[in-house]
């Protein structure tokens, strides 16, 4: 377009002089009006070049960020107002491109979530599946156990059934004993009574005893007494003689009769006060002797207190027993009832466990079967999973592809 506008300017300039020549111009016109023209259209030209090449440069910036994925550009009709007759069709042809490009994203986005929805829930699915498989096999395992011990339960009750009579006999050897221990009980608690009467007649001697010694102990104490009232008689006899022996030793010979006298009272008195002493001394042994049996006594009495406690406690001990005996013959007579009853219900728990073990064996096969049916649904489900998983991966690279598109 640049260079067919120039030609043809260049033409209709040659075309005009050739007629002004024909027409009797002069020389030097002719060139004026050829120059002015050569000008003319040589700024023609490089207006119309320039233009032409800023329309080309943005048209092809424009489909160049297009090509890049920019579908958020749409082409100006003024802009390229040279081309717009293609300019709508263009605009409607990446509008409905980048609606197309949207689209396919969102659904896209929609087929990831379910993919992921999809592999959750076959997750799911699969661990319920596999604990149910687990179950089973726990079932059918158990129920086969199960059978093998209703088997074997019948020969425990078999030996149990022996157990129990080899109990009940020995429930009849212990009622036996029972008895017995009954009676030794009805000796020991009459013992027990006869010791206990003893015991208080003990304690009430022992009373007795401690009382006398008490009275003596007073007694004792009087003659101490009195024994110390002699002896102050005696030194108060013995200075009297003493003093008496002194007023007839100043009476001369008037005096040596009542002096021989003196002499007698205070040897008297000397002899009095000895045996004060020995008396007293004899007394203060008695007394002593006397606290000895007052501690002997106490100790005796508390020695009979806790003689009577302990036949108190014996005596306790002994009803207990009998209570005692009382409760385990009420056990026992309770256990041959439980022994009676064990032998009557022995035939029903055999017969419940052979039916225990028919049940088990078909809940065993019953389980076999549902393990093998389980097996086979995780297999659909790992392969429903693993197309998920699948799936999402496409998604992502055909997400990674539009992420490249540029819509708002």
């Amino acid at each position: 377009m640049a260079i067919i506008l120039p030609i043809l300017l260049l033409s209709g300039i040659l075309f005009v002089a050739y007629g002004l020549y024909k027409s009797f111009w002069s020389v030097e016109l002719l060139i004026l009006f050829l120059v002015n023209g050569f000008i003319v259209a040589f700024y023609i030209s490089f207006t119309t070049q320039r233009t032409l090449n800023k329309f080309i440069k943005s048209f092809s910036e424009e489909m160049e960020s297009i090509k890049k994925g920019d579908f958020t550009i749409l082409l100006d009709r003024e802009k390229y107002s040279l081309i717009k007759f293609i300019v709508s069709p263009i605009n409607v042809i990446l509008s409905d491109i980048r609606r197309l490009i949207e689209n396919f994203f969102s659904l896209s986005m929609s087929m990831v979530q379910v993919s992921k929805q999809v592999m959750n829930s076959s997750e799911q699915v699969s661990a319920s599946v596999s604990e149910v498989a687990k179950t089973v096999d726990e079932i059918a395992k158990g129920a086969s156990d199960q059978a093998q011990e209703a088997q074997q339960g019948v020969i425990i009750v078999d030996k149990l059934s022996e157990q129990i009579n080899y109990v009940f006999n020995t429930y009849k050897e212990v009622a036996l004993q029972t008895s017995k221990i009954d009676e030794l009980n009805s000796l020991g608690q009459t013992a027990v009574n006869i010791l206990r009467n003893r015991s208080i007649e003990n304690s009430s001697a022992s009373s007795k005893i401690f009382a006398v010694i008490e009275n003596l102990t007073g007694t004792i104490q009087k003659i101490s007494s009195f024994v110390e009232s002699i002896e102050n008689i005696a030194d108060q006899t013995n200075m009297l003689a003493l003093n008496a022996a002194i007023e007839a030793a100043r009476a001369g010979e008037a005096g040596k009769g009542f002096a021989i006298v003196a002499e007698e009272v205070r040897v008297l008195a000397d002899q009095s006060r000895k045996s004060t002493e020995e008396i007293y001394n004899l007394v203060e042994s008695i007394e002593e002797e006397s606290k000895a049996a007052i501690l002997s006594m106490e100790v005796m009495k508390k020695a009979s207190d806790d003689q009577n406690e302990a036949v108190n406690q014996t005596e306790r001990a002994f009803r207990d027993i009998a209570d005692a005996l009382t409760g385990i013959v009420k056990q026992i007579n309770e256990v041959n009832e439980a022994i009676n009853k064990m032998q009557s219900d022995k035939n029903e728990v055999i017969a419940a466990i052979e039916n225990i073990s028919s049940v088990s064996q078909q809940t065993a096969a019953s389980s076999e079967e549902v393990a093998a049916t389980t097996e086979t649904q995780l297999a659909v489900i790992d392969e429903m999973k693993n197309a998920a998983e699948n799936l999402r991966q496409h998604v992502y690279k055909l997400n990674d592809e539009l992420k490249k598109y540029k819509l708002r």
